[in-house]
């Protein structure tokens, strides 16, 4: 079990399609965001309600679930929000990926604690520096003012760790 027949893999792999991850495309949530908020209302015959688009996690998550688990997410808090404030709105998005967020990140502090220091120190900065730029949706500036480091020198440290193109 878990094996994808072969002969039905090369059947339906004629023109392969490469979408990158969802965590790679934050401009693409607030968008599939409304979409969804939209859809979900039609489909279930629910007021569509109005989640805040700028919520923090909502960037900073990985989504291993793609576009799937956001739509997921937006149904989730559609249908368990129907009458409830825009606050109590946010409180359930945060919950719900804050509980998905700490068991990954349980699961990543286990790994940093078999790293001598100097590797746990840069796998630390590489991870809060890309959560931070997708926060910022790839604004250098920014991200450099927040995190409290001049803007060339935010430059040679993402030089320094490896991280290119984050948008």
């Amino acid at each position: 079990m878990g094996n994808f027949r072969e002969d039905l893999y090369h059947r339906i792999n004629v023109v392969p399609i490469e979408i990158p991850k969802l965590s790679s495309r934050p401009d693409d949530i607030p968008i599939l965001i409304n979409y969804f908020q939209k859809k979900i209302s039609e489909i279930n015959g629910i007021p569509e309600i109005k989640l805040n688009v700028d919520e923090e996690l909502l960037y900073s998550y990985d989504w291993p679930g793609n576009v799937r688990e956001l739509r997921n997410l937006v149904e989730r808090v559609s249908i368990l929000s129907s009458n409830e404030k825009k606050t109590d709105i946010n409180n359930l998005i945060n919950d719900s990926l804050i509980q998905k967020n700490s068991k990954n990140e349980d699961d990543s502090l286990k790994n940093v604690l078999s790293y001598p220091l100097k590797e746990a120190r840069e796998k630390f900065e590489k991870d809060y520096l890309t959560s931070q730029i997708k926060k910022h949706k790839g604004n250098i500036s920014k991200t450099a003012e927040f995190v409290g480091m001049e803007r060339s020198a935010l430059h040679r440290k993402l030089k320094t760790l490896g991280i290119k193109g984050i948008n």
